[in-house]
């Protein structure tokens, strides 16, 4: 692949399997452990009995989250899911927008979805599902490999905590390869990426561990989400887990709306 007339690199990441990880294959927790120690980030395969019914729901959902946005700014179903603080809820910043699900309310019956949405609760309520417990598998598999200790492997929705699923909506503004989210590491545990575009980038170190200014593509990888380790699991670990330094880049090709879905596995609140 070509970016401004030069090549582009590619990043090679680890592929986890998923069923493998769940089934507690020794090989596939190594790969895991591995993969965090060094970039710290890797895709998750979910071609499997327990995620099949993913694949299904998402074209569904990223349509209906489409007719959620396309509403105007004003309509009564977004300023009724504005909400304060923490990104739950409707909001909008520079160049996109979001609506984000809190988990923890969702799963208590206590959040309301917009009515566009409303008929796809089934597929919304098993998205959450699937993806918090691959995330959730992926902690407990990982910690319990290098002996961290989290509350948060209890999978308690009782207990308050900003995990969410994010829906992000994008207008065709930026051309082909434009930095949209400068360089940065994710707060929370962990972060869950429907990877259907190209649109991450990981830097290249030098020989001494220093970040340089070149960066590498992460190619799209069929089946797959993208995970990556955020700062307070980094932390937690006292270092040894790699807290991902990455940036955001306009796909390749015509500008064009751009959708993207998240799961942020995010600490507990006590």
């Amino acid at each position: 692949m070509t970016v401004n007339g030069s090549q582009e690199k590619m990043a090679s990441l680890a592929v986890i399997d998923y069923e493998a990880l769940a089934n507690k294959e020794a090989s596939e927790v190594q790969k895991l452990v591995d993969a965090c120690k060094t970039v710290g980030m890797f895709y998750l395969d979910l071609r499997g009995p327990r995620t099949n019914a993913i694949f299904e729901d998402m074209p569904v959902i990223f349509k209906t989250g489409n007719q959620f946005f396309d509403l105007p700014r004003d309509s009564e179903e977004k300023t009724q899911s504005l909400r304060e603080g923490m990104e739950r809820g409707y909001h909008v910043g520079k160049g996109f927008e979001y609506y984000e699900i809190a988990r923890d309310e969702y799963q208590l019956g206590k959040w309301v979805l917009p009515a566009t949405f409303e008929p796809q609760k089934e597929r919304i309520t098993r998205t959450i599902t699937a993806f918090n417990n691959a995330v959730q598998t992926v902690l407990s598999e990982l910690c319990a490999a290098v002996d961290i200790k989290i509350p948060e492997l209890s999978d308690d929705p009782t207990v308050p905590s900003d995990t969410a699923l994010k829906l992000v909506y994008k207008p065709p503004i930026h051309d082909a390869g434009k930095v949209i989210h400068p360089w940065h590491t994710d707060f929370g545990l962990a972060t869950l990426l429907w990877y259907d575009e190209v649109t991450t980038q990981i830097p290249i170190y030098d020989e001494k561990g220093n970040q340089t200014e070149d960066w590498e593509t992460v190619p799209v990888i069929e089946g797959s989400v993208l995970i990556n380790v955020a700062d307070e699991l980094s932390a937690k670990s006292g270092g040894r887990l790699h807290s991902t330094v990455h940036r955001v880049v306009a796909p390749p090709g015509e500008k064009r709306v751009r959708n993207g879905i998240i799961y942020l596995l995010r600490p507990y609140k006590v």
